[in-house]
């Protein structure tokens, strides 16, 4: 009788042991991201960067030309690469998401490959160069020195790791905002058209949505890149798939190139679960009334961009107005 009294004294003391541990761990992930939400950081992650961010950048100083952006405000740029065994590889697609942790929202804007900028000791070239140029840090110089800001973290996938992305998570509901036809592989007339509305497609129809380019522009690429990420995100976010959430943030982890932590993805994704019935994600263009088209001297067809159009954007987007 005793042993079987102390057995349960035992279990007992475990499962308050348990409890006081779950409940500690609930009161810092509440507090951190209430922190968060208020701009202070230092709780839980190293995401957070300080109010200070500007000091001595060399090139945010200038209170003139900068974005200030709000430090509830973070931000990733994902980027898509085109490697290739022997040839390497460009950032063909660049799209920004900006999360307001006050509004647990997220905005969304894509960059042209072909925007004509400053890059820090390369001088006037692509923006999709910039990374393999110099890697992350440079590609955070040039667009500190265009564009404003720095984005806080970056993510990069090349076909293989968006491919992979995409088993995982499964077929995917596109909101198509507009339609679209291109050469397709996947029919056998050669051609497919999509219509405006919700589509379900599954990994092979993503992966060409978002490729095909014989009868589209850059601009609309990105256009549909969005819509696939929006799509992705909602799934991943819907109550039936929640306790797949940390599998498919570890299946992200491992086919992407990133800066940031598996805990970091945690802190980012789960306050936007409360919001999986609201439309969580918003999406904006840099469009081409954005641009000018042109020629380089070198007889490259490029756009050059309207900074200031553009910054006016970005200010909406990071909510910085």
């Amino acid at each position: 009788m005793k042993m079987q009294s102390n057995k349960k004294r035992g279990c007992a003391f475990s499962t308050f042991f348990i409890v006081l541990v779950l409940l500690i761990l609930g009161v810092m992930v509440g507090v951190s991201l209430n922190k968060i939400r208020e701009g202070q950081p230092g709780f839980l992650t190293n995401l957070w960067i300080t109010p200070d961010k500007y000091l001595d950048d060399p090139y945010l100083s200038n209170e003139a030309t900068r974005i200030n952006v709000p430090n509830h405000v973070k931000t990733i740029l994902l980027l898509g690469s085109d490697y290739q065994p022997e040839i390497g590889f460009r950032t063909d697609v660049m799209l920004l998401m900006a999360f307001n942790t006050k509004t647990n929202k997220v905005n969304l804007i894509s960059f042209p490959r072909d925007l004509w900028v400053t890059i820090p000791g390369l001088g006037e070239q692509r923006l999709n160069v910039a990374f393999p140029f110099g890697d992350w840090q440079l590609l955070s110089d040039t667009f500190a020195l265009n564009f404003g800001f720095r984005p806080d973290h970056y993510m990069m996938a090349d076909f293989e790791g968006f491919k992979h992305i995409l088993d995982v998570l499964g077929p995917i509901d596109v909101e198509v905002s507009e339609r679209m036809e291109d050469a397709s592989y996947l029919d056998a007339s050669g051609w497919r058209v999509v219509e405006p509305g919700t589509v379900t497609m599954t990994q092979p129809e993503v992966f060409w949505y978002v490729r095909a380019r014989m009868n589209s522009s850059d601009i609309d690429r990105n256009r549909r890149a969005m819509e696939v990420i929006k799509a992705m995100g909602k799934k991943a976010l819907k109550p039936a798939h929640l306790r797949y959430l940390p599998g498919n943030l570890r299946a992200v982890k491992r086919s992407i190139e990133t800066d940031m932590e598996l805990a970091d993805f945690i802190i980012y994704a789960l306050p936007l679960s409360k919001y999986f019935d609201e439309n969580v994600f918003t999406m904006y263009r840099i469009e081409y009334t954005n641009v000018t088209p042109g020629v380089t001297e070198g007889g490259a067809s490029v756009l050059f961009p309207k900074f200031e159009e553009i910054k006016g954007i970005l200010r909406e987007v990071l909510d910085a107005n």
